[in-house]
């Protein structure tokens, strides 16, 4: 007698579902909480067309190229140079018997150390130097690595995110700025009339300028994180799956809240890398609100030392004429716009824009509608990942036995 099959449940997650959750997943620039996304097959067949955009601009603006060549010879080196690598790279992919073309594309090391390479020869014939031929497959390999980190970690579509909510919270960051911001601008004003800060602004060299900048930057995201941390902790632990379904209401998965059983939902701890791109969600946030601040101050800024600081003022603090940017005529007078004046005001507006972190996350005012927004943001993201993960092991559990 043939016994019947056993029985199995009914798939809890269908395919067009799916689907739906992990593109709401990309759109939020959390694509590392999708299943198999970290998976080498999948990052290389997103990283492919990319790499090849890369070589080819590479090739067109840096590599092949030379400024002592007539356009021509640098089209015809830039056309040679880029079929040198198309033809070297699928002829050395079809020597080792890998496939020429395929959806799940994949490179292994020495696959992206060779385009390195293949970068680096022609580069050395054209510009007939080894230096050139080492930075050439330097860079090439430095921007290949950047496209993996910003695909593995979607930072486009988190930017693109963030972007949209700062469109949205315009009206409360300017509140912000009008309501807390006079006072510093005081001081940051009475800083602008000092010698000293000037004198510094005429030797400093711009990368001296942009590690200044990027050193403020570091403090902030610091800062970022290190409050994030124990909230990310909270929800990580949250057990209550009520709470989680209510997080996921207005989502993809809501439907999903009636099918899969409570007592099944275990969603595992985030791995290293999904809490980094989670992290990384309210950074380039609140990073951005900061800018925008920054930027608005540095206008004010650029527009009063134009006002109130002619050039011959600036000379006097630096001791040596200053470095003319542009010159034009303003409410009567000539009006000279240095690059001291945007060297200062860069400075002064990076520490305002750091302020401004600092008082998203402490102030209790303001921290309800910046940070507290964007933690909120995060509990809907891993509720609807914890949907997401029982909903994909039960369908997992459904599927037929192969064969």
């Amino acid at each position: 007698m043939e016994l019947p099959p056993p029985h199995r449940p009914a798939p809890a997650l269908s395919p067009a579902l799916r689907l739906d959750v992990e593109r709401w997943f990309i759109q939020r620039g959390v694509p590392q909480l999708i299943d198999d996304y970290r998976s080498e097959s999948a990052m290389d067949a997103r990283a492919a067309p990319y790499i090849a955009a890369w070589l080819l601009v590479g090739s067109a603006l840096l590599w092949a190229t030379r400024p002592d060549r007539p356009n021509t010879w640098n089209s015809l080196s830039v056309a040679g140079m880029v079929a040198f690598i198309a033809v070297a790279f699928f002829g050395i992919r079809w020597l080792r018997g890998r496939p020429l073309t395929s959806r799940n594309q994949r490179f292994d090391v020495a696959e992206i150390a060779l385009l390195g390479i293949l970068v680096a020869v022609p580069t050395g014939l054209i510009h007939a130097s080894v230096l050139p031929a080492i930075s050439a497959g330097l860079n090439a390999l430095l921007g290949i690595g950047a496209i993996y980190l910003i695909i593995g970690f979607g930072l486009l579509e988190i930017a693109s995110w963030a972007g949209s909510r700062l469109r949205l919270q315009l009206g409360q960051i300017a509140r912000l700025v009008a309501s807390t911001l006079p006072l510093l601008l005081i001081l940051v004003v009475f800083l602008l009339f000092s010698a000293e800060i000037w004198e510094a602004a005429h030797v400093l060299a711009g990368i001296e300028l942009a590690a200044v900048l990027v050193l403020l930057l570091i403090v902030g995201v610091l800062l970022i994180v290190t409050k994030l941390r124990p909230e990310l902790r909270l929800i990580e632990t949250q057990t209550d799956w009520s709470a989680v379904v209510a997080e996921a209401t207005d989502t993809p998965v809501a439907q999903l809240a009636t099918v899969v059983d409570p007592a099944q939902a275990d969603a595992p701890r985030l791995r290293t890398v999904e809490r980094t791109n989670v992290t990384l969600v309210v950074v380039v946030d609140l990073i951005l609100q900061a800018i925008f601040v920054g930027s608005m101050v540095m206008a004010f800024l650029v527009a009063f030392g134009l006002i109130a600081l002619p050039a011959s003022v600036q000379m006097s603090w630096i001791g040596e004429p200053v470095g003319i940017v542009a010159q034009f005529e303003l409410l009567g007078e000539a009006r000279t716009l240095s690059s001291e004046l945007l060297t200062v005001t860069a400075m002064l507006s990076g520490i305002v824009a750091l302020y401004f972190t600092g008082l998203a996350l402490t102030d209790p005012t303001y921290r309800t509608e910046h940070f507290t927004r964007s933690v909120q943001e995060v509990r809907e993201i891993l509720a609807v990942r914890a949907l997401y993960v029982t909903a994909l092991r039960r369908t997992v559990a459904a599927a037929p036995p192969d064969g």
